[in-house]
C-alpha cells in the first residue's frame, strides 16, 4: 500500500528525541513524521468507516499484539477504559466518546501482570506520556499507539449538560457521536442533529486548552476524520510498525484533503499559545 501525497510545505528537522528514535519516513510542521498518508474505510460500520476497529481486529489476528487498551461506552454517556482481548471485546469499544481517559493507568495494570505486546489507543496527550513510559520499559515490551486526531475532550457532565442546551436531547439515550467539519453530531431515534463545536466550549475540558498537538504525532499510525469525507477516515502511517499493522488490509481508499488537516493543527496550536499566554 503506497499512497503518499506530496505537495510544496515546508518541512522541519524534529526537536523531539522521540519523533527521531522511533518514526520513519520525512516530517512536516503541522504533520510530524510520516512515511504515508491516505483515507480508508473499511467494511465495518464503526465510527468514520471503523478503521481503528479494523485495524485492532488485524493486529490481534496477526499476533502483533496480544492485549489492546480501548475506550468503551459504558452507562449512558460514560467512558471506562477496558483492556480488549477477544474480538467480540474490540467490537464492543466501536465509536467514539469524547472524554479524557487515563490509558496509561491500564497500561501500567497490564505491564505489572506481565503484558509484553500491548495495542493503545488513546489521545495525543496520552500517547507522549506512553512514550516516556515505554522509554525506561525492557526491550522485550511491544507497544504499538493507535493515536486519534483530538482538538479537545468535554467533561461529561457539562457537555451533558450543554447538550441538552443546545440540541434539546439526552446524551444518554444517544445512539453515537462524531465530531466532523466543526460540528458535534448526535444520532438518536434514527435522527442526526448538530451544533458548532464552540457552542459547547464550557463543556471542554480545561487542560485541553493548553494542548496544541491535534495530529498525535507520537503514534505508531494517526487516524481522525479531518481530511476525509464522510464515512472514511485518515490514516497517517509514521513507523514500521504502523506500515505492517496496514499491510494487505482489506479498506476502500480515496483522496485525503491534506491542506484541511494541517488547518486544524495550526489552529489548534496557535490556540494553546493563545491560552499559554493569558495563563502568565
Amino acid at each position: 500500500m503506497s499512497t503518499k501525497q506530496t505537495d510544496n510545505t515546508p518541512s522541519r528537522n524534529t526537536e523531539n528525541p522521540n519523533e527521531q528514535q522511533v518514526f520513519d519516513g520525512s516530517q512536516e510542521e503541522e504533520l510530524g513524521n510520516y512515511c504515508d498518508l491516505f483515507s480508508a474505510k473499511s467494511q465495518i460500520d464503526g465510527q468514520d468507516g471503523g478503521i481503528v476497529t479494523t485495524l485492532l481486529l488485524k493486529g490481534l489476528r496477526d499476533s502483533m499484539f496480544d492485549v489492546a487498551i480501548v475506550v468503551q461506552r459504558k452507562n449512558g454517556y460514560n467512558a471506562e477504559v477496558i483492556s480488549a482481548e477477544t474480538t467480540k471485546q474490540i467490537l464492543a469499544s466501536k465509536g467514539s466518546i469524547y472524554h479524557r481517559a487515563n490509558t496509561t493507568k491500564k497500561l501500567l495494570e497490564l505491564l505489572a501482570q506481565g503484558k509484553k505486546r500491548i495495542a493503545v489507543v488513546c489521545t495525543p496527550c496520552e500517547g507522549a506520556i506512553i512514550r516516556k513510559v515505554q522509554q525506561t520499559l525492557s526491550k522485550d515490551i511491544e507497544l504499538t499507539i493507535i493515536g486519534l486526531f483530538c482538538f479537545g475532550a468535554f467533561n461529561p457532565q457539562r457537555l451533558k449538560e450543554e447538550v441538552k442546551t443546545h440540541l434539546g436531547v439526552d446524551l444518554d439515550r444517544a445512539a453515537k457521536t462524531h465530531v466532523k467539519q466543526g460540528k458535534f453530531i448526535v444520532t438518536i431515534e434514527n435522527r442526526e442533529v448538530s451544533c458548532r463545536i464552540e457552542e459547547l466550549i464550557k463543556a471542554t475540558d480545561r487542560a485541553c486548552g493548553s494542548c496544541g498537538e491535534f495530529v498525535s504525532r507520537l503514534a505508531d499510525i494517526s487516524v481522525g476524520s479531518a481530511g476525509s469525507k464522510n464515512g472514511y477516515s485518515t490514516v497517517i502511517l509514521r513507523s514500521e510498525k504502523g506500515t505492517k499493522l496496514v499491510s494487505e488490509l482489506d479498506v476502500q481508499m480515496d483522496a485525503v484533503n491534506k491542506l484541511e488537516i494541517i488547518k486544524l493543527a495550526k489552529l489548534k496550536r496557535e490556540q494553546a499559545k493563545k491560552n499559554y499566554i493569558k495563563q502568565q
